[in-house]
Order: structure tokens, then C-alpha cells, then sequence
């Protein structure tokens, strides 16, 4: 069994549509793809470019990019800047009828995106290609991980929570701790494409239905793992600068980070060159070595920089 993760970047109208079934939409869209026992979850920022968050999002659930252009134009650089800092390798770029191939490449070749594959905007192969694709996932099984980016109650269930399963594997009846909390859940039941399972390995789109926590007590961003994680208010980052920043970051100054799913306010309280110490309002869970991305959503430019804890 296959499961992948593919985001949906740039002119993408109408583009999940055409790709999958519609499943939960908020600030980002998520459409279902089955072939066998085969899945492709695709993830749309629905709510960008009015908001920069969902894009962020979208790159952190994501195993593969698929940037739709069909114009090259000023509003596509903020998506290619943000998928460049990030460090994505692996993608497409699907192209319309009257966009000049050579100056894409031209535009990519200095990013982390130069070794893209590039097609025509053909759906049937757009889908052939993606549940073909071969993602290298490491398991090393050490511990369970499971970001949460929907929840919600259900009648005569409960709590019910969907993600995907980044690290090891879920089964009925697991002990999670609920991260940032030191709350502990139990897992009472295990849904994969709407269907019953005892359990789901790396890379599953589960839903599970959680017994010791309500809705109200859940944000998105929380993680379900039985692994010692990192909780902290006060991170130090060493960050690689935006080359297009028009305002320099200064220590005093508030701000907003994205880790995985968490958006977080923040103050920058040290700065010197590439590492900074941010104090957040409140406390997030992490890996060390994950990547933080630095916003100030007022800003014309509101990426500020990316960093690895």
C-alpha cells in the first residue's frame, strides 16, 4: 500500500477537482485519490494568497510539490521563494499552452527546485504520474507521530482528529501523549479512507476517534506521540535570511513562526547575524533539526527567513 502526499502550488482553480474527491476544507482544501490499495491525499491553501499560513501548511504536510503555472507572472515568486527556503526537491511544474519552458528554468535554476520535472496540464497523466511516484520514507519505528490538522465531534463517537502518520505506526487501544500538553489520550478506534482498521503504518490519512480530550481542549498543530518531544517557549534558531527582505528583523520586535502545523506569535529578544532567540506566547513541540519559518504577515514580503532548531 501506497500513501502519498501531494501539495497543490501557484494557478490551481479548480485543479483538486479534478485530481480527487473533496474531503475537509477549512483554510486548506484536502481531495482523495484511491487506485487499489493505492492513495494520493492532495492538499490545496485555500485561503492563500489572502493568508501566507496555509501555504506553509501545505509545504509541511506535503511529500511532493505541484506548481501549476499558467502565466509567469509576480504572484507565483512568493510560492517559489517560500518552496526554495524550505528546501523542496521533489515536484513538478505543470505548465499552461503559452508559458516559455526555458524562461521557467531560468527562473528555478538557482532554487532547490531546478531538478523539477516539467509537463503539460493533462490530468489523467497528472494523476498516473502521482500515484506512480516513489517517495523514500524512512520508518525507523522508534516512536509514534501524529501532527493534528482537523478535529471535530462526532455523534455517538466522540472526538475525532485527522492526520497523518509521519513517524512509526497507530493501532486501537495506543496511549498517546497529546504534545504540547501532558495530557494522555487513548486511541478507541482507527479510520483510514472512511473504512475500519486495528491500526496504520507511515504515511497514513487516519481518523481517530480519541477518548480524555474534547474538541475544545485540541488546536491544530498538536501532535499524538509516544516519543519523547521537545516543548519549549523559548527557541534559539540559526536562520537563513529572505534575500528579498525589505525590513530588518530587530530584536523587541513581534512576529509569527510556523512549526509543522503550530503558528505561534513571538518576540525576537536576541539577534546576532543568522541566530536569533525567540520568545513565543506560548509553547510548541518540535524535533531538533525541524524547520521553522519566520512570517510577518503585514509585510509585502512576508516571508522573513527559515530556520532548523
Amino acid at each position: 500500500m501506497k500513501n502519498i502526499s501531494v501539495g497543490l502550488f501557484g494557478d490551481i482553480e479548480n485543479v483538486g477537482r479534478e485530481l480527487g474527491k473533496k474531503g475537509t476544507s477549512t483554510d486548506i482544501t484536502l481531495y482523495n485519490y484511491k487506485i487499489g490499495d493505492d492513495a494520493v491525499l492532495y492538499v490545496e491553501p485555500t485561503r492563500y494568497p489572502e493568508r501566507i499560513q496555509p501555504l506553509i501548511y501545505t509545504i509541511n504536510m506535503t511529500d511532493y510539490a505541484l506548481v501549476f503555472v499558467d502565466e509567469i507572472k509576480p504572484e507565483l515568486g512568493e510560492t517559489l521563494l517560500a518552496l526554495d527556503m524550505f528546501g523542496v526537491k521533489e515536484g513538478t511544474f505543470v505548465v499552461g499552452k503559452y508559458v516559455d519552458f526555458e524562461q521557467l528554468k531560468a527562473i528555478v535554476a538557482p532554487t532547490s527546485m531546478r531538478d523539477f520535472d516539467i509537463m503539460e496540464k493533462d490530468f489523467i497523466k497528472i494523476r498516473e504520474k502521482m500515484t506512480n511516484l516513489e517517495i523514500k520514507k524512512e520508518n525507523n519505528g522508534e516512536f509514534t507521530k501524529i501532527p493534528i490538522d482537523h478535529f471535530f465531534t462526532v455523534r455517538s463517537v466522540g472526538t475525532v482528529v485527522l492526520g497523518k502518520v509521519e513517524k512509526g505506526e497507530v493501532k486501537v487501544h495506543d496511549n498517546l501523549k497529546l504534545y504540547p500538553t501532558d495530557r494522555e489520550v487513548m486511541v478507541r478506534s482507527i479510520q483510514v479512507h472512511d473504512k475500519d482498521v486495528k491500526e496504520a503504518g507511515l504515511g497514513s490519512r487516519v481518523g481517530l476517534a480519541l477518548k480524555g480530550i474534547t474538541t475544545e481542549e485540541l488546536e491544530r498543530g498538536m501532535v499524538l506521540s509516544n516519543g519523547d518531544l521537545e516543548v519549549s517557549d523559548e527557541i534559539p534558531l540559526n536562520i537563513r535570511w529572505n534575500p528579498f527582505m525589505q525590513k530588518e528583523v530587530k530584536v523587541g520586535e513581534e512576529y509569527q513562526i510556523i512549526c509543522g502545523l503550530q503558528a505561534v506569535s513571538c518576540k525576537v529578544v536576541e539577534r546576532e547575524n543568522e541566530n536569533i532567540i525567540l520568545k513565543l506566547k506560548k509553547p510548541i513541540v518540535y524535533e531538533k533539526g525541524e524547520k521553522i519559518v519566520l512570517l510577518d504577515g503585514s509585510a509585502k514580503i512576508r516571508i522573513l527567513g527559515v530556520g532548523e532548531l
